[in-house]
């Protein structure tokens, strides 16, 4: 049959017929129908992955442009030229809080990358120790979100306190948008405690740091204790998720040895992608330390670290925390294990899992005294928290949330909140 005959046949009578024979099986066919279904909805789905997964690339990359492009054009508009510069002018503003040590109206920073620092008069309540007792200064860091575990933390610290001879001087560091009408949470301790409650409100000198990390502002108010209370030469940080189980007077004094920080040791090697960790002869975490306020001072490093922090904060992965171990790597010191450890299991899991991250030593009997037994809790490591109802087991610490669980609503119970506090999280 010729090329010319062949294709004419296609269009024959019988070729006709045959076709519809052959599309009416296909129809009729209730398998081949649910194939092509199948295969029409699959490649819809990829349709619409593939096009939700272009969109999220467009937007993150217009997102970063417009930070490159106000970071640029904010450099522009100061004139940043020579980081020298900028620490001569620190250095100078670091005399001025010298010469102005016991006026806590203002919070004098000067760095080239804050987009708003105060110029004006701090919203601030400051009471002083007019006591016998020793006053134990802690700080802790507020927003309208933590209000409930901060609660929790200071009633643990206050049930435990030897009163007779301490007393503990709060220092409440409050986000610029703090409700104070909420305040009354905290001003409700004084009718079962004796204890002396300060705040300062910090206006929102670190909201640059949102266009990367959002909701992160109040982690960062660690930095500022040197700045903010000069006149005080050491002060205890608490994240507002701890728990305290002992008298914390003995810790308070402990010998810093030329240390500006103490810390429970942190796992260096999860935390510091992008640095160099030979640098890192120790790593703490930033959820419990102890601040050697006075030789930060001393040694200029309270605006220092700020700058430090201001200008990396991008190449951090836990922000603060990362810049404090970073300015102050030769100067960092452990707080005995005797007080806590950073992450609780127990002992069989806490070497598997966490101990060989560790670059130091550590007495095995006395690290499990410390997760048996610790003075301070940080319960940071449970997600959801520990006064969640739903919590889940985080990298094989299979009981943690489930073990303070009881104790963070022993406490709640003592304060005068417990049914407020219960059905937030329960």
């Amino acid at each position: 049959m010729s090329e010319h005959e062949e294709s004419i046949s296609l269009f024959s009578p019988s070729h006709k017929k045959k076709r519809k024979n052959n599309y009416r099986l296909l129809k009729n066919n209730p398998s081949n129908n649910k194939c092509i279904i199948m295969l029409l909805i699959f490649s819809i789905i990829q349709f619409i992955i593939i096009i939700f997964l272009l969109l999220r690339n467009r937007t993150n990359q217009i997102q970063e442009n417009k930070y490159n492009i106000e970071d640029n054009n904010y450099d522009n508009e100061n004139n940043i030229n020579d980081n020298d510069n900028n620490i001569d002018n620190i250095k100078n503003n670091s005399e001025y809080n010298d010469k102005n040590q016991n006026n806590n109206n203002n919070i004098f920073i000067s760095s080239p990358k804050a987009e708003k620092i105060n110029e004006g008069k701090l919203d601030y309540k400051k009471e002083e120790n007019n006591t016998e007792k020793k006053g134990i200064h802690i700080a802790m860091a507020c927003d309208n979100k933590a209000i409930f575990p901060s609660l929790v933390s200071m009633t643990s610290a206050l049930e435990n306190n030897d009163k007779n001879k301490n007393i503990l001087i709060y220092h409440l560091l409050l986000s610029s948008d703090f409700d104070m009408k909420k305040f009354d949470y905290f001003e409700s301790l004084k009718k079962d405690y004796e204890f002396i409650l300060n705040y300062v409100k910090i206006p929102p000198i670190f909201e640059y740091i949102r266009k990367k990390w959002k909701n992160t502002e109040t982690v960062n108010y660690k930095l500022l204790l040197p700045l903010i209370y000069p006149d005080i030469p050491r002060m205890i940080f608490l994240d507002g998720d701890t728990l305290i189980f002992k008298d914390l007077s003995e810790m308070y004094d402990l010998n810093f040895n030329d240390k500006y920080i103490l810390g429970f040791p942190f796992h260096t090697a999860d935390s510091l992608d992008g640095w160099d960790k030979e640098e890192f002869k120790i790593y703490v975490n930033g959820g419990v330390l102890l601040f050697n306020i006075g030789e930060i001072r001393k040694n200029n490093m309270d605006f220092k670290l700020l700058l430090f922090h201001q200008e990396n904060f991008r190449k951090t992965h836990f922000l603060e925390q990362d810049s404090l171990n970073y300015i102050f790597k030769d100067k960092i010191g452990l707080l005995p294990l005797k007080y806590g450890v950073y992450l609780f299991g127990n002992i069989e899991e806490y070497k598997k899992v966490y101990l060989p991250k560790m670059r130091i030593d550590m007495n095995l009997t006395e690290l499990e005294n410390a997760i048996e037994n610790p003075s301070i809790v940080h319960l940071c490591c449970c997600n959801p928290k520990v006064w969640s109802k739903y919590t889940r087991q985080e990298k094989g610490f299979s009981h943690i949330c489930h073990r303070f669980q009881k104790e963070f609503y022993f406490y709640a119970n003592k304060t005068r909140y417990y049914d407020k506090i219960y059905n937030s999280y329960m």
